[in-house]
């Protein structure tokens, strides 16, 4: 068990607790912690772990979930991750990423307590060949990414403030489709899946990085780190390599160019992120294979049936319960 400085159990606070990578802390800190989560709905709900709901740019609200809780570590992954959405509502979703961010950063280091912010790889302009890494210059294209971004300053100047840019798959136990998903939806069901080819990154999964950050909680780190797999790929060579492990044909699987997509919002090509840093104080291997391999794991081995606490179909229908 993991003790905060007056020997008690460590409360861990989760925001975006009922999204992807708030699912899978809670299934990774529930065993060593105590739980506090909040989003706007209920997700996971496992013995131990505390649900608030409110919405976290209400600043009042969140000032007393703060006092209530009294957190040793917040986990901050509350964002809102659609870029198109971001595009057209850069005001609201500032208050998202930067203002709560910084409610959380002022009251966690008054109290010397840890907060850890979980960036994304999109704050390169995508220029660079190879991948990224934390001393590259930034330079965000859309309104998702500058947000984000500025979420973290607020972060990095706390004496335990904790960064991680990353880019995470997995289940997304409630609410939409993750990338991961929607992918393997369209595996099954045969539907055509135009892939950038042209668009490169580092994925990591969930699972993978919930493990990470209890490690990181236990070594107290601080400052920024970029947690991604070792392996960098295109959106087209991941759809393809999800085919092959799930064992689904690929013939509906089509390269296309980012240039050809008629989004609102620029994107950077190259999204690639160089985990060296943190790979040398905690030592992780991830590949991408790893990520998808593990996502087949989890639903045969009945760790999504449990999660989502109803039987699945057998042949990978995730959408369709029982």
């Amino acid at each position: 068990m993991d003790f905060n400085s007056k020997g008690k159990l460590m409360k861990i606070g989760i925001t975006g607790a009922s999204g992807m990578l708030g699912t899978a802390l809670i299934d990774e800190l529930i065993h060593k912690h105590s739980i506090f989560a909040t989003s706007r709905s209920t997700g996971f709900k496992k013995k131990g772990v505390q649900w608030q709901c409110f919405d976290l740019t209400n600043s009042e609200k969140l000032h007393k979930w703060l006092i209530s809780t009294n957190p040793d570590v917040i986990i901050h992954c509350a964002a809102v991750v659609n870029v198109e959405e971001c595009e057209n509502n850069e005001e609201l979703i500032k208050k998202l990423h930067v203002d709560s961010t910084k409610t959380l950063a002022n009251y966690l280091n008054k109290n010397k307590k840890q907060l850890i912010y979980i960036s994304t790889d999109s704050v390169f302009d995508g220029e660079k060949i190879g991948k990224y890494k934390e001393l590259d210059d930034v330079k965000p294209l859309n309104a998702y990414a500058k947000t984000k971004l500025l979420g973290e300053m607020p972060v990095l100047l706390m004496d335990t403030g904790l960064v991680l840019r990353t880019n995470i798959i997995g289940w997304n136990v409630f609410g939409k489709n993750s990338f991961a998903e929607w992918m393997l939806k369209g595996l099954i069901e045969s539907e055509p899946l135009n892939l950038f080819s042209d668009v490169m990154f580092t994925p990591i999964h969930v699972s993978d990085l919930s493990q990470m950050i209890s490690r990181m909680i236990d070594l107290k780190l601080s400052g920024l780190y970029h947690c991604a797999s070792i392996d960098s790929l295109s959106k087209y060579d991941f759809g393809i390599k999800m085919a092959e492990i799930f064992n689904f044909p690929i013939d509906n699987i089509s390269k296309i160019s980012i240039k050809d997509a008629n989004f609102t919002a620029n994107r950077p090509n190259n999204m690639a992120l160089c985990s060296a840093k943190l790979n040398s104080v905690i030592k992780c291997k991830s590949t991408s294979y790893d990520a998808i391999k593990l996502m087949k794991n989890q639903y045969d081995n009945g760790w999504l049936s449990r999660i989502k606490g109803t039987k699945l179909e057998s042949d990978y229908n995730f959408w369709r319960d029982k």
